[in-house]
């Protein structure tokens, strides 16, 4: 039996009640989309799905009703217009971590380190933005780092991923020298959680996320350290940030010995990045 296109799609967004309706029908076009490749234009014309093809969008909104994110469910994401492989052992990207990119490109660096890579989104996006570029990346996780390394090679990025601990960091790259270290650590403090979703708390690495609030900035004290022994001269660090610790961040490199520190908001007006030379 055939049924109606886009009376099903309303009825799918209508039984999305975890989010608020906007999200909702945004949730619902990205399965009918993943599932059918279901246009926008499809929706507007009215073309048909059968039984079994919406049996399979009602269990996966019964999962997203649970708070799990579409991105897992889905095992996909896009990020600097690249499809990128995402489940529960990496962060789920946000729009503003395409800003750090979009500044990372315009630094032109050829060599960079991403610290903390998770799925890889920062490295392999600047590797294909920048074709010249030698791009290294670490993280400590081996499960978040077989997914970068998938995306890697899906993506033909040719970016050089090794295991390493940033707070106890020793280069498996040797003495190789960077023109730019990026990096989108833990900064969320832990008195900070009550203001975050469910479907983060609940579904996404606290690894990944958290910092104890006794030392927020530990990670970016030792980023700063790693760019004094790596980064060329001249070099740059460029961070994403807790946007409720901007100046103190600052202050980590400027305290550090960086000559130049620059603090940047995103297209929200926060807090959002630093950018430091040696």
């Amino acid at each position: 039996m055939m049924l109606d296109l886009k009376t099903e799609y309303k009825r799918c967004f209508e039984q999305i009640t975890a989010y608020e309706p906007s999200e909702a029908k945004e949730i619902a076009f990205m399965v009918f989309n993943e599932l059918l490749g279901i246009t926008k234009n499809d929706l507007i014309a009215s073309k048909s799905i059968n039984e079994e093809q919406l049996s399979e969008m009602d269990k996966i909104i019964k999962r997203v009703n649970t708070f799990e994110p579409i991105q897992y469910i889905l095992g996909k994401t896009w990020f600097y217009e690249h499809s990128f492989m995402v489940n529960e052992n990496v962060l789920i990207p946000r729009p503003e971590t395409e800003e750090l990119v979009q500044r990372a490109l315009r630094l032109s660096p050829k060599t960079i380190l991403d610290l903390g890579t998770g799925s890889g989104i920062i490295a392999i996006s600047t590797a294909l933005g920048l074709k010249n570029v030698e791009a290294f990346a670490i993280d400590i996780s081996d499960n978040a780092l077989e997914i970068a390394k998938r995306n890697n090679e899906n993506l033909k990025a040719n970016v050089n991923i090794q295991q390493a601990d940033i707070l106890n960091f020793v280069s498996p790259f040797g003495e190789q020298k960077f023109d730019l270290i990026v990096s989108n650590p833990p900064y969320v403090k832990e008195n900070e959680m009550t203001e975050m979703r469910e479907n983060v708390i609940s579904f996404e690495p606290h690894l990944a996320l958290f910092v104890s609030d006794e030392n927020p900035l530990i990670f970016y004290k030792k980023i700063a350290e790693i760019g004094l022994i790596y980064l060329e001269n001249n070099g740059h660090v460029l961070v994403e940030i807790n946007s409720y610790l901007g100046q103190e961040t600052c202050d980590v490199f400027t305290n550090a010995g960086y000559s130049k520190v620059e603090l940047i908001q995103d297209f929200f007006g926060k807090d959002r990045m630093v950018l430091a030379k040696k």
